[in-house]
C-alpha cells in the first residue's frame, strides 16, 4: 500500500499541475450535461401545420382551433390556389398539410365520421410518425368533445344517444411522456464514459511520449501497483462527476432520483471499472495521444452510443447486432441509471446488469493489465 500511496500522490499532483486536465474532467462534463440535457429529445414541437379549409363551416374553425390550442402546432390557413398542397411539403413551408373537405360539417351533423386528409413530409421518419400521431391525438380531443356535447343534448331532451367508447390511459413512470426524463440520465453515463476512459488512455500515453513512463518502470513498483495507482486518482474524479451529475439532473432539470444512490454509485463503480479498464487497454495498443484519440472515439464510443440503447432499442435491431449489443457495458449501466432514476427499481431488478458489469469490467481490466504488463517487460 506504501508502494501505491506514492504513486497515487504522483497522480494526484500531476493532475494538479495541469489545469486543463480538471477542465475536462470536472467543468467539461457538467457544462455538456446542461447543454446536452436540455437538447436530447426525440419529441416534435412546434410543426409547422398547413390546413386548406374547403368547408370554412363552424366545425372546420373549431377543428383548427383544437389544434392550434393543442401545443403541437404553428398553424397557418391556405386560402389561394397558388401553390398545390404537397408543394407545400417539398418547399419546406410546413411540415403537414390538412385537408378539410366541403362536407365536413355536414357529416358531422349527420352523424357520420368526417373524413379528412393528411400530408406529412416522410423525409423524416420520425417526425412523420410523430407529427401523425399528434394530429390525430388533437382530432380525436375535439371528436371527442362533440360526442360529448351531442350525449349531452340527446339526455337533456330525452333523445337516445348512441354508445360512446372512451379508452383512459395512463403512463406509468413518466406520465408525461417527456422523452427528455428519458435521456438525461443517459447522457450522464455517456459523458462518464468519455472523460474517464479517454482521459485514462491519454494520461498513461502522454507519460509514454514525455519519456517519465521508464523512470517509474525502473522503480521496484509491480506492475499491479503501478496501475492501480495511475487508476485511483481518476476513480475518485470519476465519483465526482457522478455526484456533480446527479445534483444537476435533480436540482436544475428536476428529475427525482426514485431509487437508492448507494445503488447508483454502486453501479457507478462497476461501470468506472470498465471505462478505466477501456482506456488501459487503449493506451497499451497505441503509441500516441492522438492514436488514443481516434481508438478511443472510433472503436470504442461511436460503437457503444450506437449499440447501447442511448437512442436506439436494442430490441429493434438484427440479431447479430444485438449479440454485439450484450457486449458492451454502457448498456447494462444505461438500464441501471434508467430504472433507479425512473423507476425506483432496486437491487432485486439491477442484479443482472450489476453482474454483467462486474464480469465485462473484471475482463476487460484483466486483459489491459496483461499487456500492460507485457509493456513492462
Amino acid at each position: 500500500m506504501n508502494r501505491i500511496r506514492s504513486v497515487l500522490a504522483k497522480e494526484v499532483i500531476q493532475i494538479r499541475r495541469d489545469p486543463r486536465i480538471l477542465g475536462l474532467l470536472i467543468v467539461a462534463p457538467v457544462l455538456q450535461l446542461l447543454v446536452l440535457g436540455s437538447a436530447v429529445t426525440t419529441d416534435v414541437r412546434e410543426i409547422r401545420l398547413a390546413v386548406r379549409d374547403n368547408d370554412r363551416s363552424y366545425h372546420s374553425r373549431e377543428a383548427v382551433r383544437a389544434l392550434s390550442s393543442s401545443g403541437y402546432f404553428l398553424t397557418t390557413m391556405l386560402d389561394g390556389p397558388e401553390v398545390r398542397d404537397a408543394d407545400r411539403l417539398v418547399h419546406g413551408d410546413a411540415g403537414l398539410v390538412l385537408v378539410i373537405p366541403a362536407d365536413f360539417s355536414r357529416q358531422l351533423l349527420r352523424g357520420r365520421p368526417a373524413r379528412v386528409q393528411a400530408l406529412v413530409d416522410g423525409s423524416d421518419s420520425n417526425f412523420g410518425v410523430l407529427g401523425l400521431n399528434y394530429l390525430q391525438k388533437a382530432l380525436r380531443q375535439y371528436s371527442g368533445g362533440l360526442v360529448r356535447a351531442d350525449a349531452a343534448d340527446a339526455a337533456r331532451r330525452g333523445r337516445a344517444s348512441a354508445p360512446g367508447i372512451t379508452a383512459e390511459s395512463r403512463a406509468w413512470y413518466n406520465p408525461s411522456l417527456d422523452s427528455r426524463r428519458y435521456m438525461v440520465p443517459a447522457v450522464m453515463g455517456l459523458l462518464l464514459m468519455v472523460a474517464t476512459m479517454v482521459i485514462t488512455s491519454m494520461a498513461l500515453v502522454k507519460e509514454r511520449e514525455e519519456g517519465t513512463m521508464e523512470q517509474v518502470i525502473v522503480t521496484p513498483l509491480r506492475p499491479s501497483e503501478l496501475i492501480a495507482g495511475k487508476l485511483l486518482p481518476f476513480v475518485g474524479i470519476g465519483f465526482a462527476e457522478v455526484t456533480l451529475a446527479v445534483a444537476v439532473i435533480v436540482f436544475l432539470f428536476r428529475m427525482p432520483l426514485k431509487g437508492s444512490l448507494v445503488l447508483l454509485y454502486a453501479g457507478s463503480g462497476l461501470f468506472l471499472l470498465n471505462t478505466l479498464g477501456l482506456g488501459l487497454l487503449v493506451s497499451t495498443l497505441v503509441k500516441t495521444q492522438q492514436q488514443a484519440m481516434l481508438v478511443a472515439t472510433f472503436f470504442i464510443m461511436l460503437p457503444f452510443v450506437l449499440l447501447s440503447g442511448f437512442t436506439f432499442p436494442v430490441e429493434n435491431m438484427p440479431a447479430p447486432i444485438r449479440a454485439v449489443a450484450e457486449c458492451i457495458p454502457l448498456k447494462f449501466y444505461l438500464r441501471i441509471v434508467r430504472g433507479l432514476f425512473l423507476k425506483g427499481v432496486g437491487l432485486r431488478r439491477l442484479w443482472p446488469d450489476a453482474l454483467a458489469l462486474l464480469g465485462s469490467g473484471a475482463a476487460i481490466l484483466g486483459l489491459a493489465v496483461l499487456n500492460f504488463r507485457k509493456r513492462l517487460d
